[in-house]
């Protein structure tokens, strides 16, 4: 479970925000790696695939340890930005963009490469993230590939992973996401955090030369028309989930064997989108 909890922890946005600035973040990684309750952590683990279970257990220690950090060595000159505030519009969105699986295929089951996106009662399914539990335990190394699966739009046919992960959600209500740069949609990633576990959309510059606004985050992370006519849905899911010790039914099944979400656009936009980038095309990249 080590790796694991290390991965989170260095993933944690406080930890990322204080490195860039240039604070030496590993004097606070130790102090929080002292002061993990292993018992705690216990609470969370899956035994049959040595798996946590979605908690914010590390993410509460990280900010209690950044906040001291920060009032024994900066108190007077560090300020916290939007960028590490929590994204409650997002929280709530996101909440409400909840559904079913859809009937897709399985991570494992899929092939890399370029394709047409999917075709869904009217809309195309411009990207999908999709982590499938790989049944080895967590550390092994897994003999083929297929575990994890970042599908979406790039500019022109190249090979590379299509789900750029650089700016905070917040910057989707700003509409400042990925502003004047070469990217068609951004990702965002939030292990065990009290946020959005995963978050998929489009461009603020192509929004905009789409003619499309962000609709109330009450109503779900999605972008209307000048119609008020929804063109642009984000959609998550959490399905077979299992327990936390060797069971895999009953009241404390919270680890999803397969999550994931998309974004899909109405076919009619996504045809006006082939006309303000010509050479777009759909590439499936699988870790």
């Amino acid at each position: 479970m080590n790796k694991q909890i290390l991965d989170s922890i260095n993933r944690n946005k406080y930890l990322v925000y204080l490195d860039n600035l240039g604070v030496d973040i590993d004097v606070i990684k130790v102090e929080i790696l002292e002061n993990i309750n292993e018992d705690g952590m216990d609470v969370f683990v899956n035994h049959s695939h040595q798996r946590l279970s979605p908690n914010i257990y590390l993410d509460s220690l990280v900010f209690e340890y950044v906040c001291k950090y920060l009032y024994d060595e900066y108190k007077t000159s560090v300020v916290f930005e939007n960028e590490v505030k929590l994204d409650i519009k997002t929280i709530i969105a996101t909440s409400r963009a909840l559904i079913q699986r859809p009937c897709i295929q399985k991570p494992s089951d899929i092939v890399e490469g370029f394709k047409e996106p999917d075709y869904e009662d009217g809309f195309r399914v411009i990207s999908r993230f999709e982590r499938e539990l790989s049944e080895n335990h967590y550390g092994e190394r897994r003999k083929n590939k297929g575990g994890v699966i970042f599908e979406g739009l790039l500019p022109c046919k190249i090979e590379m992973n299509p789900l750029v992960e650089k700016y905070p959600s917040n910057h989707i209500w700003e509409n400042s996401y990925y502003l004047e740069e070469p990217v068609i949609q951004g990702f965002n990633a939030n292990i065990n955090s009290i946020e959005p576990q995963y978050v998929l959309w489009m461009n603020s510059d192509l929004l905009n030369m789409l003619g499309l606004t962000l609709d109330n985050y009450n109503n779900g992370l999605r972008a209307l028309n000048s119609n008020d006519e929804i063109v642009l849905i984000f959609r998550c899911w959490r399905d077979q989930l299992i327990g936390n010790g060797a069971s895999f039914v009953g009241a404390d099944s919270n680890i999803a064997k397969l999550e994931g979400c998309d974004l899909i656009l109405r076919e009619d936009y996504f045809k006006e989108l082939k006309k303000i980038i010509p050479n777009l095309v759909y590439f499936t990249y699988i870790i």
